[in-house]
């Protein structure tokens, strides 16, 4: 699978700016030209980078299983707390079979 995030500026997709959910894990939302989100990109910014990108889909799957509440920064920030392994996150979509592309930048 390629980069969705290549598909997405193909598409014209908007690129929010990052939120910081915990250092050093950011998170920004994708949207299609009539405001939909398209997807979400997760970056863990360390020595050697990786993000794993979303569809939007995906995300909402991810979101339904692990965060609880209605503020999606917030309840992203409790899901780390409780999770803080290195690899959390994608063992949580793995676990939960949520497909996601992973591009590590080394």
């Amino acid at each position: 699978m390629g980069r969705l995030s290549d598909s997405w500026r193909k598409e014209g997709c908007t690129f929010e700016e990052r939120t910081l959910v915990q250092r050093p894990i950011f998170y920004r939302h994708v949207y299609r030209d009539d405001s939909t989100l398209a997807g979400v990109i997760v970056d863990y910014e360390r020595a050697d980078d990786f993000h794993y990108e979303l569809e939007e889909g995906e995300w909402k799957a991810f979101c339904d299983r692990y965060l609880m509440g209605t503020d999606e920064v917030s309840a992203f920030k409790d899901f780390f707390i409780a999770h803080p392994a290195l690899f959390a996150f994608e063992d949580a979509l793995d676990n939960a079979g949520i497909e996601y592309t992973k591009v590590a930048f080394y």
